[in-house]
């Protein structure tokens, strides 16, 4: 080999062996700096590219200085395909490399991820460059001009798209980058005509130069790859610390915005929050605490606290301050209760809380401070109205005891007076007529006693209205909440605003629904749940009160509604809520009943069932009495009239019988509804006997059958003959009686009566006729 060939084939050979030491050397600092910078998907790919060219190197390297060096006699029959090989691994590894360049810079602007269709198109492109040069056997200098085809586009593409990066994003490291893709792009432009000529003799300036530039491309490529690697790294870097300044600034923004909230919060806060120093000197007040001590921010700052409250601050409420208190869902607000000062010098209730900052030595101290004028106020509002209630409820059940007693003297007075005034009117000497007249005046005096009686304990409807249920719980509620949450009791309620309307006093329902759900907290105890629900039925409007508690025991259930039974400790209940609770809703036209949730009597339940509306409160046109006896009648012959007088007291039915047989009248007896039916032809199947009587008499409540289904019963088969019905009672105030009396048309005469006024009222229903003869007198 001539001296100047054998040196050229040296150069050569110190070229690649510098090319392939330099391409694993940047792809060893690549590896290395991939660990640290993990998640970042460009650096992966700009790596691979560097190995890539690193295996293109070796292949270059085993096919023009290694394989010459084997016996080739026994590889003869394979070295055509050999080397074929070697160019396609070659030719594989270039195109990797660009492909890789230009999926690492796409990957390093864009920030997206690669899709698998366009991994799966470079691996495609990768396989058909190699097949196509293994299939085709060709030299080295063609395939360096056809590789030129496939670098310049993809190199001026990854110089496009990093000058398209945002001008935020563009760094000393990017612009370098970029300028090396173009110089490599204008390299292999060079490359191309140098590759193609590189046998021919050429005489030129510029076909030298491109002579010696293709014969040493070894060395100038080397040269590229570490410009590359380079700017790949200052890139990288740069985009490091750039990610790193954004991140401070998201986390100084995020600190900014959350210092923003918590002044926001502070000064919309309702409380006053104070800052103060380790002297208690205010350094900060929010907008509350400057109103609830009205004083402008400059009167404050400065301050001691001492100077806004009246008594001097308590030792413990200093000592206090570090202690770190552990809070439960029964835990009350922590607080001490002091006189504090206004700066007008206005004094006022108010309530203060209060933490240290720092650890050993308090280096200051955190201030909430609470207005307690509005509570001190509710409190004694409460406390005069929890009096006012009780007073009500004791007052109630004095009226349940009156109307009873009032009720049961009726039917004695009623006896007294008639067989009074019978005996009045039949005395034959004055010491008779004089006693009799005491009685009767007695009586009717009793009489009148026991009307104001009733008029006392008959509750008053001038203050029933429309009402909607959902209103007297949200009424209700606020004021038991204190007591239930001292006790960790969860109230909740289940009362839709869409419920049917009542008819009720608003105060009386209230008084009902306040005592169920304080006798609930009584008995459900500590961390208990009470639930208010309400529901709707087809004549009722039900409202549920229900506990957890124990329940209530099978001997108390029967005495559960009595009054001044109780099964509290002596003075911590009076036995009145429930019975004068069951009193309201009974005068309401309603129930209250009782019963345990489960079988095991854990859990209690109260139930109130009201009428939609008040059937009571529809006005009903009943003849007073006094003005029936005040009218004038005609005195002169009359016919025989019948009456039946159905009542269970003995006495009154004997001394109406006499009255009115006196006055001409044929009277007849029953005892109770029952016999009364079987007077009148109701017993049986058939034609009733009711037209037989021209008047009846029945008494309101009776044993067995009531004058109630008396009149109904008749009303059915006999409508004609209940115009001819005078009902006569000693109790109005009962539920059944007062929803009766509501539809009631016909006359009404409540006990003790006047027989005089009764017999009038008889005249008037049964007119005597010109045929009969004068009554009685």
């Amino acid at each position: 080999m001539p001296l100047d060939l054998a040196n050229n084939a040296v150069v050569s050979w110190i070229g690649v062996v510098l090319q392939l030491v330099g391409s694993l050397l940047c792809l060893g600092l690549g590896l290395v700096l991939l660990r640290s910078l993990s998640g970042r998907r460009w650096m992966t790919c700009w790596v691979a590219a560097f190995g890539a060219i690193s295996l293109a190197v070796a292949a270059l390297l085993i096919r023009y200085y290694l394989l010459p060096l084997l016996p080739i006699e026994s590889f003869q029959r394979y070295e055509t395909r050999l080397v074929s090989g070697l160019y396609a691994l070659y030719m594989g590894g270039k195109v990797g490399f660009f492909l890789c360049l230009l999926m690492g810079t796409w990957l390093f602007v864009t920030r997206k991820p690669l899709s698998r269709n366009r991994v799966a198109t470079a691996l495609g492109m990768v396989g058909v460059v190699v097949l196509a040069v293994y299939l085709v056997p060709t030299n080295l200098d063609p395939l360096m001009a056809v590789q030129a085809l496939i670098a310049v586009p993809m190199l001026v593409a990854c110089a496009l798209l990093l000058y398209r990066l945002p001008p935020e994003r563009r760094t000393r490291g990017s612009r370098l980058l970029a300028g090396v893709f173009v110089a490599l792009a204008a390299l292999w432009l060079l490359y191309v005509p140098g590759f193609l000529r590189v046998g021919a003799e050429t005489t030129s300036a510029l076909g030298g130069l491109l002579k010696v530039l293709t014969f040493h491309n070894s060395y100038v490529d080397v040269l590229f790859e570490f410009l590359l690697g380079f700017a790949m790294i200052l890139a990288v870097l740069d985009d490091v610390f750039l990610e790193a300044d954004e991140a401070r600034a998201a986390r100084l923004a995020e600190v900014r915005a959350s210092e923003a909230r918590l002044a926001q919060i502070i000064r919309a806060a309702s409380e006053g929050i104070m800052l103060l120093d380790s002297s208690r000197r205010i350094v900060h007040c929010n907008p509350a605490a400057l109103e609830i001590l009205g004083c402008g921010e400059i009167d404050v700052r400065g301050e001691s606290f001492d100077r806004f409250v009246t008594t001097g601050t308590p030792d413990d409420l200093w000592s206090s301050a570090g202690e770190k208190v552990q809070r439960t869902a029964t835990t009350p607000p922590g607080g001490h209760e002091l006189r504090g000062r206004r700066c007008d010098g206005t004094e006022f209730p108010m309530e203060v809380s209060l933490r240290s900052i720092g650890e050993a030595a308090p280096g200051g101290f955190v201030l909430i401070l609470r207005d307690r004028t509005d509570r001190v106020l509710f409190e004694e509002e409460r406390e005069r109205a929890r009096a006012q209630l009780a007073q009500t409820a004791r007052l109630e059940t004095i009226g349940r005891m009156v109307s009873g007693v009032a009720h049961e003297l009726n039917n004695p007075l009623t006896a007294i007076l008639a067989f009074g005034q019978d005996l009045l009117s039949q005395s034959r000497n004055e010491a008779d007529t004089e006693a009799l007249t005491t009685i009767v005046q007695q009586s009717q005096r009793c009489r009148a006693i026991v009307v104001d009686l009733l008029t006392f304990a008959r509750t008053k409807r001038d203050d029933r209205e429309l009402l909607s249920l959902f209103t007297i719980v949200r009424r209700v509620v606020p004021a038991v909440e204190h007591s239930a949450a001292a006790r960790g009791i969860r109230l909740e309620v289940q009362v839709a605003e869409d419920l049917p309307r009542l008819e009720a006093s608003p105060s009386g329902m209230e008084q009902v629904l306040t005592n169920l759900v304080v006798n609930a907290i009584q008995a459900v105890g500590q961390g208990g749940r009470i639930t208010i629900r309400a529901k709707v039925t087809t004549t009722f409007l039900a409202l549920i009160v229900e506990d957890d508690g124990p329940g209530i025991p099978a001997e108390v259930m029967p005495r559960l509604f009595e009054p001044f039974f109780t099964t509290k400790a002596p003075g911590e209940g009076t036995g009145l809520g429930l019975s004068v609770s069951h009193a309201i809703v009974e005068q309401h036209g309603g129930t209250l009943e009782a019963e345990n949730r489960n079988p095991g009597g854990l859990g209690a339940r109260f139930t109130v069932r009201l009428p939609y509306l008040d059937r009571r409160s529809a006005p009903r046109q009943a003849p007073e009495l006094s003005q029936v006896a005040a009218t004038p009648l005609p005195m002169g012959p009359h016919a025989t009239r019948r009456v039946l007088v159905v009542d269970d007291e003995g006495p009154i039915r004997v001394a109406i019988r006499r009255f009115l047989e006196q006055r001409g009248w044929i009277v007849e007896e029953a005892r109770d509804g029952l016999e009364a039916l079987g007077l009148l032809g109701l017993d049986q199947e058939g034609r009733h006997r009711a037209d037989v009587y021209d008047a009846i008499i029945t008494d309101l409540k009776m044993p067995g059958l009531s004058g109630i289904e008396l009149h109904d019963r008749l009303a059915a088969v006999s409508p004609e003959s209940v115009a001819r019905l005078v009902m006569i009672t000693g109790d109005t105030a009962s539920p059944d009686a007062a929803a009766f009396l509501g539809r009631l048309r016909q006359p009404l005469v409540q006990k003790p009566f006047d027989m005089r006024a009764l017999a009038d009222l008889l005249d008037r229903i049964v007119p005597v006729t010109a045929a009969s003869g004068p009554p009685a007198p």
